[in-house]
């Protein structure tokens, strides 16, 4: 197995990188109405500067094309000598904002056009599988509600949790109706899972 991380605009291939870690929680406990972040720790013998901020895309391949591992942006950074830890999270962080709708919007809004407005406010793109039921409204997003509170509403009316994918697209997974690509995601006791170095909390 083979890893590189592209942070900014350099390139860090093994010899660059000490330790990839990739925790991406589907839920804490067994439980639906979530969003969840996924985060990155990162030990890498720096290049150079490394921008506040920056962009962090984490790729992996066996045998086969370069397979991305989803888009993060850089939290906190310590110097260990001439290591340097790096923690970074996805794009779910961005909904951690109070939604303050256009006045444009009409409410009740259905969850589907929610979804796509909180998307666009992310600056994601939803995943094409998702399957919101039209018939399902939510009211306007008083008391200070964040994007992300939103989110876990539509969330527990469908019976599963929100994350964002390898693509970088908001993707709801229902908990009995995962997509075919993540089951082996799974052991057969549920426990946690390391694969290629990325360790999945399931």
């Amino acid at each position: 197995m083979e890893y590189k991380v592209d942070i900014g605009e350099e390139t860090y291939n093994m010899s660059d990188l000490k330790e990839v870690t990739i925790t991406h929680p589907l839920f804490d406990k067994v439980s639906f109405g979530n969003a969840c972040a996924a985060e990155l720790t990162l030990t890498i013998w720096p290049k150079g500067e490394i921008p506040r901020m920056a962009k962090i895309t984490p790729w992996v391949r066996d045998t086969g094309e370069w397979q991305k591992l989803g888009g993060f942006w850089l939290d906190t950074r310590d110097k260990y000598g001439t290591a340097m830890k790096i923690v970074a999270y996805d794009a779910m962080l961005r909904a951690d904002t109070v939604w303050q709708p256009d006045q444009s919007l009409e409410f009740p809004m259905t969850m589907p056009n929610a979804a796509k407005e909180i998307a666009r406010l992310m600056g994601v793109e939803l995943d094409p599988r998702n399957k919101l039921n039209a018939s399902y409204t939510i009211d306007y997003p008083a008391n200070d509600y964040t994007l992300r509170d939103v989110l876990c509403f539509m969330a527990a009316a469908h019976g599963g949790n929100w994350i964002m994918t390898n693509e970088e697209k908001l993707l709801l997974i229902p908990l009995f109706g995962m997509p075919e690509e993540t089951h082996y995601l799974i052991d057969e006791y549920g426990s946690n899972i390391t694969f290629g170095g990325t360790r999945i909390l399931v």
